[in-house]
């Protein structure tokens, strides 16, 4: 059976204690309906992470002592930001679950000149709150040691000229598809080293326009082809990291 995660802020934290309060520790005392004696994994800010036994379970708060650090690390070789600018609802937190799965450090989303929906900042918070709700449940459900940040941006040139470092930075380009540089993202995936930073930009359902294409390359994004078949917006991102993964953690 499966042991249950639980990431828990470092106030939760003591020397041999970690309290899980709140959403979560509902989930474990009525919903999995543990006890006394039962064992979770639960990981800190840092990502570290412990085996923990539940000394006392309560609907709002589960008491558990420290007994074993967890050695194991499924965090990739490298950090990847994913910026990928604004999708209907159902479409954006696909990409946000999955892509967490996968191993993704970062999560940007951004307004494109083709974006079919508007984010509505009145309603930012809101919407962030949820985004990262998915980030939590999908790394506790993969087993990762972080979440991912999420992020928002103005526009396409605030992602690309902010200050953070990147060793490579991507364009997902429908435009270099229809060229027929079908061989840009293996390059690509060939120059990856461990530790390194990867920026990776998707478009909207409508492609990205050629003002914003050609300002990527500008800020040095190379842009790159996913293949003969023009992608969905929500496909794209999942294709790619595939990929990325492969290349980086599982290719012999």
């Amino acid at each position: 059976m499966k042991m249950q995660r639980y990431f828990v802020s470092d106030d939760q934290w003591s020397a041999n204690t970690v309290i899980v309060k709140g959403e979560q520790a509902h989930h474990i005392s009525r919903v999995m309906r543990m006890s006394s004696g039962n064992v979770i994994i639960c990981i800190n800010d840092q990502g570290e992470a412990a085996y923990c036994r539940i000394t006392q379970a309560e609907p709002d708060h589960v008491t558990c002592r420290i007994e074993e650090n967890v050695s194991s690390d499924p965090e990739l070789p490298v950090h990847i930001t994913v910026a990928q600018s604004d999708l209907k609802a159902d479409k954006y937190e696909w990409v946000v679950q999955k892509s967490t799965e996968l191993g993704v450090g970062t999560i940007t989303s951004f307004p494109a000149d083709h974006s079919v929906v508007k984010w509505d900042e009145k309603k930012s918070a809101k919407r962030i709150a949820r985004f990262q709700k998915i980030t939590r449940e999908s790394a506790e459900q993969s087993e990762r040691l972080k979440i991912p940040v999420i992020e928002r941006k103005s526009s396409l040139d605030e992602v690309l000229k902010e200050g953070q470092p990147y060793d490579h930075k991507w364009i997902m380009s429908e435009r270099s598809a229809r060229e027929g540089n079908h061989h840009t993202l293996d390059d690509a995936l060939r120059q990856l080293q461990r530790s390194e930073r990867i920026l990776l930009v998707f478009g909207p359902e409508g492609g990205f326009s050629t003002r914003e294409h050609q300002t990527a390359i500008d800020l040095g994004c190379k842009p790159v082809s996913l293949g003969a078949r023009i992608l969905r917006a929500e496909t794209a991102p999942l294709a790619t990291l595939a990929m990325l993964v492969y290349q980086v953690e599982l290719k012999r």
